[in-house]
């Protein structure tokens, strides 16, 4: 869908993952896909794709004994500034780890994530609402 913005059209990009941290990559890849299709320099590209893989993992996993059922993975461009919001509207965590992919050190992994986060993004804002529900924004200046 496209957004009318002043005399410019905004695309934004709505995926919606498995908690499953294979479907990371996919996140990762689309939102630098669609960075590049902006124009953002390959070393803001890939700062974007480490803070989306961090997001993700901390809405899909950190601090949970299961992955979450599904997440979303919103991206848009607006005023100059790329803005991606990971987020997991139902709260729902019924993946199972099975050990196999759990975290050596969950919750606390999930700090290291937010450090790597702030050092990459110009802005980031982590939300907690009910029902377990979280929601990360980053925003990256394309200039």
């Amino acid at each position: 869908p496209k957004q009318k913005k002043g005399n410019k059209m905004s695309e934004i990009l709505k995926l919606t993952i498995p908690g499953s941290p294979e479907y990371i990559r996919i996140a990762k890849m689309a939102v630098a896909q669609a960075a590049s299709t902006e124009g953002l320099d390959v070393e803001k590209t890939e700062d974007l794709q480490v803070a989306v893989g961090e997001a993700c993992r901390l809405i899909s996993c950190h601090g949970y004994a299961a992955w979450s059922d599904t997440y979303n993975v919103i991206f848009q461009v607006e005023d100059e500034k790329i803005i991606v919001v990971v987020n997991d509207e139902t709260g729902n965590h019924s993946l199972a780890k099975n050990g196999f992919h759990q975290c050596v050190d969950c919750p606390n992994e999930g700090d290291i994530g937010i450090k790597l986060i702030e050092c990459t993004m110009d802005e980031v804002e982590i939300t907690r609402a009910e029902k377990g529900c979280r929601s990360i924004k980053l925003v990256k200046n394309l200039k």
